[in-house]
């Protein structure tokens, strides 16, 4: 009862307040319908960053990520259903002198038809994949590597899904060290959609692999294979409202964690789950949510870490049973086709333990392409 009284009173208090989402505000990955074939151009991606995160909690200590996200690039379409971009990757943190990522960046896009693509080489990101935060830290966007691997992509009427492997670490004969790859497969089923509503129902797996059978450990045994998985299912409920509130959204969620190879788990649970339940509205330019997020030994290995149950500083520090409340806010202006600017803040409230947590960051985004060369 305390908690349908919890979820009852974010939806009463929701529907009067304004749904952009940092996801699609940071896809830059340039779909094929705004390419145009014969055409050579010089492509550059920015993203400068402003992230405060003011966690109070045992689990996760707070920190501030500053900078910019950098991608130059040439891109050239070759035919209407091709796709190329060859260029480099940069992360530079304001404050630190050195540049922390600086990698080749190389991807190629085909179109089989107008519902089915493939994506060889860097990885399509957009809205990551389709992922909650809870499974996907956002913030991965100017922190990781960019995703690297194989990619597949269906969108249609009624369904929209992909699937992807993403190469983080490669091995050859003897080496000291073990591969890593995550494989996921996400999408969503529209069951219901006419002008007023639209009911989706999602799907999500996540596998995480540590592993490999050609290295070796010079100072003693391999080390253990270790696999992970989180799967998620639930619903998305959209109501049309067509006034100043555009979009009401009721979506209920449950999650699980699971690890494969319990042997050699070197996480502080072998399995969990948990349940998020989400109410947010949209207007034009901004977006409100307000969560309620109830977990038993749920890890994701690649998740937001304010709602896992181990710590990522203490594998000693565990909270086996987590309740969140979280609100947020999400504002974004598109100051020219090509560019745009976004402000948010978060706050956490911690129902089991009383804690108080809240972070809030400052984005600028730019993606402009210069035509070089027009090919016959």
């Amino acid at each position: 009862m305390k908690k349908l009284f919890i979820i009852t009173c974010l939806i009463l208090t929701v529907v009067q307040l304004d749904a952009q989402t940092f996801q699609r505000f940071a896809s830059s990955y340039k779909e094929l319908n705004e390419t145009k074939e014969g055409e050579l151009n010089f492509r550059f991606e920015s993203l400068g960053f402003f992230q405060n995160n003011e966690y109070v909690s045992d689990l996760v200590d707070g920190y501030t990520l500053t900078g910019a996200m950098l991608r130059p690039k040439l891109s050239y379409s070759p035919v209407d259903d091709l796709y190329i971009e060859v260029g480099a990757h940069l992360i530079k943190y304001n404050g630190k002198d050195n540049v922390v990522n600086a990698l080749p960046w190389f991807s190629a896009r085909y179109r089989f038809s107008e519902r089915f693509s493939v994506v060889t080489g860097n990885l399509d990101q957009n809205n990551l994949h389709n992922l909650p935060e809870q499974l996907w830290e956002p913030e991965r966007i100017y922190t990781d590597k960019p995703e690297a691997g194989l990619q597949f992509l269906y969108s249609g009427t009624k369904l929209n899904a992909q699937t992807w492997v993403s190469w983080e670490q490669f091995i050859q004969q003897n080496d000291p060290y073990q591969e890593h790859f995550t494989f996921g497969l996400t999408g969503d089923l529209k069951a219901v959609e006419n002008s007023a509503l639209t009911v989706k129902l999602p799907v999500n797996l996540l596998f995480y692999h540590q592993g490999g059978e050609i290295n070796i450990n010079p100072n003693g045994p391999r080390p253990r294979v270790q696999t992970h998985a989180n799967v998620l299912a639930g619903w998305e409920l959209a109501i049309n409202t067509g006034e100043k509130v555009k979009t009401i959204n009721l979506n209920g969620y449950w999650l699980g964690y699971k690890a494969v190879t319990t042997d050699s788990n070197t996480l502080p649970f072998g399995k969990g789950h948990a349940y998020l339940f989400e109410v947010n509205a949209q207007t034009q330019n901004s977006h409100f949510s307000l969560n309620y997020w109830n977990a038993f030994q749920f890890i994701a290995p690649k998740g937001r870490l304010p709602y896992q149950s181990g710590s990522d500083k203490d594998p000693t520090l565990i909270q086996p049973n987590r309740s969140l409340l979280t609100a947020k806010y999400f504002w974004q202006k598109n100051i020219t086709k090509e560019a745009r600017v976004a402000f948010q803040i978060e706050a956490y409230r911690d129902l089991s333990g009383g804690d108080f947590s809240y972070s809030y960051g400052f984005f600028l985004l730019l993606n402009s392409d210069f035509l070089l060369k027009k090919f016959n």
